[in-house]
Formats: C-alpha cells, structure tokens, sequence
C-alpha cells in the first residue's frame, strides 16, 4: 500500500511537472479549410489581425508568434510549409523585393550578429505592406517593408504555391523530417575559408579536422521532463535524447558526426533550439 502510494505521487509530480511549462511546443497542424486563393488569404488576414502574440503558439484562437502565423493561414489553405521562420526561409521560391506578390513570405535577420539567420516572417499584402505577429507589439499587425527598421533587417521573400512540396529547387531542399537537408544547404552558405569559433572549437569551413566522431546539441536542462518541447522536435525530424544530471534533467538532440554538422544545424533552426543551446561533445 505505502509502496502504491508513493507510486502515485511520484506520478503526480511528473505530470504536473511537465504541464507546468510556459509555453506549448507541441506543433498543431491546421485543418484545410479553404482552397489557396487571394480571397481566402485575404479572409484569413483580416480574421488574425489584432489577435495575441505567443511565442511558439499556432492556433487561431489562442495567437501566433510570427512563423506561426504563416504555417497557420498556409496550412488552412492546404499549403504545407516548415513551422520556423528560418525553415520557411530556406524553401519555396526566391523571389526578388521588386517582384514581390500578394501572399509572398518575407523574412528578416533581427538578431544581432547573425546577418543571414531569419528570425521574423510576415506575408506581403501588396503596396509595401506585410502582416505580421510582432513581439514588440504583442499582436497581429501590419508594417512597412519600406520602414526605417524593416527595411534594414529585411533578407528576402519566398513564393509558395498549392503544388509545392518545398522542392522547387534541388539547392534549397528541406524537408522536417530529414534534416540533413537542412545541413547541407546551410554548409553550401559557408565560405570554404570562413574560420568560425564556437565554445573554444575551432574549425574551417568543411576542412574539419577534430577528433571527436559525435556532438550533440544541448537545448538545455529542465526540472521535470519537457514533454512538449520533445514531441515538437521529433515532429520536425530530430533524435532526441535525455540525460538526468544531479537534479536536473538535459535534453539534447543528436547524434552529429561533426561539430560542423551541429553547428550548421544549430544556426540554421536556432527558433527551435532557442537561444541557450549549446553544442557539445559526446562519447
């Protein structure tokens, strides 16, 4: 009896552990409501404008954050695309700023030190304006492309269509559940002589030459299992694995057979990983 009940407290620590996270990392995948038309995307505009911003939220009746937003109104017109920002990025079709369409993505680098790393999506309405969920704002907004800010930070536009399965280009394949994809097009970005640092790691370009056969990415440690955040990550292609650490539990995502690999992977979905992810070595 002492040994069941104590069973069920352990359980009940668990579970009210991993419900306490702050945010939902779980990927909610939209129902197809509407055929990918203006009319339908102008619809779905004008319904999530001034609706909440949250961070890592896709639901319309809860809020987005920005790439949330996009999957969302996409996957609502039978459109699949990536749920980060920097995935979408790195699909569809580029399209020149002249070009620029009705229902364009467009992409900006906010972050500082990470020129290329697009961290905000929006879609282009037409006449320089784009819809956007902003975190400054804490809403579903519309702004300038021509703006003193967004002007700045702004790095290019992707064209989706109702055919397109993220390959329209053999350069820029990328699928969620095989990111290995993901890393080759983020090694074909780096210059063959660019000498990048990390944690005391040095290597050059795809010249690597370090020992060690495997590295992991480190999202972080937690005091109770992130159940959420797992599933959110094996839902985009990635191994998974948990380590219990004195009182803490660290999960990380790997194996990498290079700390270029890990890296690459690293800056290519940093809004996945968030910010404190780390690359590590492993045995």
């Amino acid at each position: 009896m002492i040994k069941l009940l104590f069973s069920l407290a352990i359980l009940m620590i668990l579970i009210s552990g991993c419900s306490s996270s702050k945010y939902d990392y779980t990927v909610h995948k939209p129902k197809v409501r509407y055929k990918p038309t203006a009319k339908a995307l102008t619809k779905l505009n004008k319904r999530a404008l001034g609706k909440p911003y949250i961070w890592a939220e896709e639901r319309a009746y809860k809020g987005f954050d920005c790439s949330g937003l996009t999957y969302y109104n996409y996957g609502t017109m039978g459109i699949e695309i990536p749920r980060t920002a920097n995935e979408q990025y790195h699909c569809g079709t580029p399209i020149n700023r002249s070009n620029l369409q009705k229902g364009d993505l467009v992409f900006f680098a906010t972050k500082h030190g990470r020129p290329h790393f697009a961290s905000h999506v929006g879609i282009y309405l037409g006449d320089g304006k784009f819809e956007h969920a902003s975190s400054a704002k804490k809403r579903v907004t519309i702004s300038s492309l021509n703006s003193n800010y967004y002007s700045r930070h702004f790095i290019g536009a992707r064209r989706y269509h109702s055919f397109d399965t993220c390959e329209t280009d053999q350069s820029m394949r990328f699928t969620q559940s095989k990111p290995g994809r993901a890393i080759a097009y983020a090694e074909s970005q780096r210059e063959p002589s660019q000498v990048q640092t990390h944690n005391d790691l040095q290597y050059q370009g795809d010249n690597t030459n370090l020992q060690s056969s495997q590295y992991f990415i480190s999202v972080g440690k937690f005091n109770s299992i992130p159940t959420q955040l797992i599933t959110r990550l094996q839902l985009s292609g990635y191994p998974t694995k948990i380590e219990q650490k004195e009182n803490q539990i660290e999960l990380e995502v790997g194996p990498f057979e290079s700390a270029n690999e890990a890296y690459s992977m690293l800056d290519l979905n940093r809004e996945l990983f968030g910010d404190s992810a780390t690359v590590k070595e492993g045995l």
